[in-house]
């Protein structure tokens, strides 16, 4: 889990990864630097300073011409003379050699341990320490002429012998050629290892790029594709991360802020929607007031015309009718009492039809709602459309509130008119009132044919029916909705889906100006969850 704390473990791994390679690097060049200093310094070594055998054998060999001289035979030299020339060329020769094995030694002396094997060493040293004594003894002896041949004679026995060992030992230059071996091994093994360094080196750079490019550059991608997905509109985008860092936790607020971004746009587009629904329903609900208004007041003055009519009949009936027999009189005074009721009725109509129209205010008192419920049930039942239709009233204290008697008793009748409507014969519709602190709820369940989804969404549009065999006007549900919203309250509907039924709650608030959003709110919350 150590690589997936945090953005700062990553990065410290990263760096971790840059020292070891610049570690690896830097050991490696100064490795091969050590090891080529070391190959110069041997050879530097080997040329100027190291023992040649050859050296050793050229001061050897410098000994032999003055010991070799011989006298000339036709030469007119006398012994003596000849004897003091070979001593003094000898002498010079000698001086010569010691010089040269001198330096031979001293270089020998000088070289590193186990060069060259030690008894060879000290062999080589004792014969020439002790040939250049035996030369040093007796070249005195050159001098006498009887004695001369007898000497040289010794003399260079000893030196053939002296250049037959100094031949016979490994020459000390050679001792470097196997070191100058190891050296030039040692810098290939110095190379391979640069090399194989670098190729770690490398790797591990490539290993650092692609961490940075996972941990670093693709999650900002991916948080910059995001971005612009959800800038461009795209709510429902997701930024998917598992990095486990700080990068997962900026896309996991990311995509919280934006959920509630898409759940505000949700929210404002219903109520957009709403808002337009209702909109659209003000304007119908209009035009319908505007036609109604038009046609009551059409029809309102043929009507006031008819029951003047009628009441100057009536007034000249006694009249008009005394020679008329006594039936056709009644008959005649039945028919213009119904022509006068009628005319009256239906004036009321118009009334009714330009107040609402108007929208003037209506008086509003304290009613019961149940015993208003219960007269309008009362009067339904008896009609012998619905007589094989079942409606129960579940509740039985009384339920009050400030409201408009006839409105809201119109908005009951056209409840259960629908209802009764939507039922088939034989099934039950149920009404229940409760109260909560601020308001009233008027509960209509019905068995009937229930509601789709389309039908929710127009139910309470003018003009909208769907009565079986196309009957009703549409008008009701919408006329309803207007007084009840006129009394600050509101309608909901609930359908299962067809054949299962529908539920409409009313609610109204308890006194004239009294709203509770809280209350309002949590009803319509466990009207919709049930």
């Amino acid at each position: 889990m150590f690589l997936t704390c945090s953005i700062r473990r990553k990065l410290f791994v990263q760096f971790a990864l840059v020292i070891v390679m610049v570690v690896m690097m830097a050991s490696s060049a100064i490795v091969g630097l050590v090891s080529y200093r070391g190959v110069v310094a041997d050879l530097k070594y080997s040329i100027n300073d190291a023992p040649r055998k050859a050296d050793l054998i050229a001061a050897i060999d410098v000994l032999f011409e003055p010991l070799s001289m011989q006298p000339r035979e036709n030469a007119q030299h006398e012994p003596e003379v000849f004897a003091a020339f070979q001593h003094t060329q000898f002498r010079l020769a000698l001086n010569r050699s010691k010089d040269g094995i001198r330096v031979f030694l001293k270089r020998l002396d000088e070289l590193p341990p186990h060069s060259i094997p030690p008894e060879t060493y000290t062999l080589l040293r004792t014969n020439v320490v002790h040939a250049i004594e035996l030369m040093e003894n007796l070249h005195p002896q050159l001098i006498d002429p009887q004695e001369r041949s007898h000497v040289a004679g010794i003399m260079l026995q000893r030196l053939v012998a002296l250049h037959q060992f100094v031949n016979g030992i490994p020459d000390p230059f050679e001792v470097f050629v196997p070191r100058l071996a190891e050296a030039e091994q040692n810098l290939r093994v110095c190379l391979n290892l640069v090399i194989a360094s670098s190729i770690i080196a490398f790797g591990l750079f490539l290993a650092v790029m692609g961490f940075s490019n996972v941990w670093i550059f693709e999650p900002i991608k991916t948080l910059h594709k995001a971005a612009r997905r959800v800038a461009n509109g795209d709510f429902q985008y997701r930024a998917e991360l598992n990095s486990g860092d700080e990068m997962n936790e900026l896309a996991d607020v990311f995509n919280q802020i934006t959920a509630q971004f898409y759940q505000i746009k949700q929210d404002l587009d219903r109520k957009v929607q709403e808002k337009t629904t209702a909109l659209i329903r003000s304007e119908r609900l209009a035009g319908v007031g505007f036609l109604a208004s038009g046609v009551a007041h059409e029809i309102n003055n043929p009507l006031h015309v008819i029951s003047t009519v009628a009441d100057s009949l009536e007034m000249q009936a006694m009249t008009v009718l005394a020679d008329v027999p006594e039936a056709d009189r009644e008959t005649f005074t039945k028919y213009l009492g119904m022509i006068q009721t009628e005319a009256f009725r239906c004036q009321e109509i118009t009334e009714k039809l330009l107040s609402f129209a108007r929208g003037q205010e209506v008086s509003r008192a304290d009613t019961d709602l149940t015993r208003l419920t219960r007269e309008v049930v009362g009067m339904v039942s008896h009609l012998g459309k619905f007589s094989d239709r079942h409606i129960k009233v579940l509740t039985d204290e009384p339920i009050r509130a400030e409201v408009n008697a006839g409105e809201i008793k119109q908005v009951v009748l056209n409840m259960i008119s629908n209802a009764l409507e939507a039922m088939d014969s034989g099934g039950t519709l149920e009404i229940e009132l409760t109260q909560m602190k601020c308001h009233a709820y008027l509960t209509f369940r019905d068995d009937g044919c229930g509601l789709t989804e389309d039908v929710q969404k127009h139910l309470f549009d003018p003009f909208f029916t769907q009565r079986k065999g196309g009957g009703g006007t549409g008008l009701g549900l919408s006329i309803s909705h207007r007084i009840v919203q006129d009394h600050n309250g509101g309608i909901d509907a609930y359908s299962a889906g067809p054949g299962k039924g529908t539920t409409f709650r009313i609610r109204i608030p308890k006194k004239v100006q009294q709203t509770s959003l809280e209350e309002s709110s949590y009803e319509e919350t466990s009207f919709h969850a049930a």
